[in-house]
């Protein structure tokens, strides 16, 4: 027997019985991400959750179990099973926006940039240096198109990028600038409150290394089969090229991930990081936070992308570009520090 359902409006207060009702009864404050989501108590519909962050709907129900369910267009519903007892209070958040997994990155040493005889090293790859770089956790995965969109028809984004025919969904998103990227951020953490950012330059590298000291993660070389990038090129004596050269973006996760479990951190789109740039790293900070000095009209990418060959898709690669500045091969990652 499906359970009552009574809504708790600001001038129940002032009605007869209420007092009671909240006595035998227990109350459940509901928002969810986005907001305007239509909600459902045990597939009945009951309202729709604020678009305000954080501000939320309030429901007293009958002592028992729920499903509640909230919808909206263009959106994965979302859903959850509560337990409601008399007198008790609870707050419940849905979230239709695709969740984006994160990887827990240990504290650690490492030297960042890349060794004087490493094959097509670039000058700003140096001088390599010891850094030491807190816990932190990182994206495992590129923020792909389902990730922006949602924030876009929730009206966050102003930016609405073109996919270039390639695929939404689960590919990454690109034409995006640094610009927008702290739009996106915004909007995230106004909802998560969990202190998004994007990944320092040096935590970047880091994580891409993820322990080795070797041009790639996967070694001395790299193959089309680990890595989305131009493969018509040979690079440092790893063989004849395969010639496999898809001129696009993959999905996320369509190759082997790194030793720290982490999704292309090699190749599929430049990803854009929190640092100035500085053609070296005389004087960059060892404790692995942002460079935010030097030339802050340029913000360093990593990663190197689909449309780049072998060499740019080294742990140590490094390029520059302006914040407000968008292409087809630009995209980036999340990262948070822990308690954030």
């Amino acid at each position: 027997m499906r359970h009552s359902l009574i809504l708790l409006l600001g001038i129940a207060a002032l009605l007869p019985g209420a007092k009671l009702a909240a006595e035998t009864t227990g109350a459940v404050r509901i928002f969810t991400i986005p907001g305007d989501a239509q909600l459902f108590v045990d597939g009945e519909r009951k309202g729709t959750s604020p678009s305000t962050a954080k501000e939320t709907f309030l429901i007293h129900l009958a002592p028992g179990e729920y499903r509640i369910e909230a919808r909206r267009d263009g959106f994965d519903p979302a859903e959850q099973e509560v337990f409601v007892a008399a007198g008790t209070e609870q707050t419940l958040q849905l979230s239709l926006a695709p969740e984006i997994a994160m990887v827990s990155i240990p504290a650690g040493c490492f030297l960042m940039g890349s060794p004087p005889d490493e094959p097509e090293r670039d000058a700003d790859e140096g001088p390599q240096r010891e850094v030491c770089v807190a816990a932190f956790e990182i994206g495992q995965r590129e923020v792909t198109f389902a990730d922006w969109d949602a924030c876009v028809l929730d009206q966050g984004c102003t930016t609405n990028p073109s996919d270039e025919g390639w695929g939404r969904g689960d590919y990454p998103v690109i034409n995006v600038s640094w610009d927008d990227i702290q739009e996106y951020l915004r909007w995230l953490n106004r909802f998560t409150g969990k202190g998004y950012r994007l990944p320092t330059e040096a935590e970047w590298e880091y994580a891409a290394r993820a322990g080795t000291t070797t041009p790639f993660s996967t070694g001395a070389c790299i193959s089309t089969d680990q890595a989305n990038y131009d493969g018509t090129f040979e690079y440092a004596g790893c063989g004849r090229p395969t010639d496999v050269n898809l001129g696009r973006t993959a999905p996320t996760g369509s190759y082997p991930p790194n030793p720290w479990g982490l999704l292309d951190m090699h190749g599929n789109v430049n990803e854009l990081t929190a640092d100035c740039w500085n053609a070296g790293f005389e004087g960059a900070p060892a404790d692995g936070s942002a460079w935010l000095e030097g030339d802050c009209a340029k913000r360093v990418m990593r990663s190197g992308s689909w449309y780049g060959y072998a060499g740019y898709m080294r742990s140590a690669y490094r390029c520059r570009v302006g914040p407000g500045f968008n292409h087809r091969s630009i995209g980036f990652r999340i990262a948070r520090s822990p308690g954030s």
